[in-house]
C-alpha cells in the first residue's frame, strides 16, 4: 500500500478542453490558485500534427479576476521548462509559480497546427494539507 496519498496534495483543473487547434490562440478559461503555491499545465497533442516544423507554444498570464483581458504576462522567471509543443500524440509540462489567484494559459500556434489539443492544470503545493 502506498504511504503517501498524492490527491490530497493536488488537484486538476481543466484550462483548455480537447480542440482542433488551427492558426488562431486559444485561451484556457481561469484556474483558481486559491489554496495552492504552484501549476503544472499538461498540454497533450492528438495525430493531426505530423510535421514536426509545426510548432505550437504555451503563453502564462496571472490576474487578480477570473478576467483574461485584465491578466498580466507571467515573468519567465516564474516558468519552468516550457516546451514548444512540436510532435503528434504527444504530451508536454510546463511549471510555473504565479503570484495571483488566478492563471490563465494560452496556446499559441505558429501556423496551422492541425491537432486537437487540450491543456490540464494540476495544482500543487497545497498550504494546507491532511493530517
Amino acid at each position: 500500500m502506498a504511504s503517501f496519498d498524492l490527491g490530497s496534495v493536488i488537484k486538476g483543473a481543466a484550462a483548455i478542453v480537447p480542440q482542433t487547434v488551427g492558426t488562431a490562440n486559444i485561451n484556457s478559461t481561469a484556474v483558481d490558485m486559491a489554496g495552492f503555491e504552484s501549476v503544472a499545465f499538461v498540454a497533450t497533442v492528438g495525430s493531426g500534427n505530423t510535421n514536426a516544423t509545426i510548432n505550437a507554444v504555451m503563453s502564462f498570464y496571472e490576474g487578480d479576476t477570473t478576467t483574461r483581458s485584465a491578466a498580466s504576462a507571467i515573468d519567465a522567471g516564474r516558468i519552468i521548462d516550457n516546451p514548444v509543443l512540436n510532435n503528434a500524440n504527444t504530451t508536454f509540462t510546463a511549471s510555473v509559480v504565479p503570484t495571483k489567484r488566478y492563471v490563465f494559459v494560452e496556446l499559441d500556434p505558429g501556423a496551422a497546427f492541425g491537432s486537437a489539443a487540450s491543456v490540464t492544470a494540476v495544482l500543487g503545493n497545497a498550504l494546507e494539507t491532511p493530517t
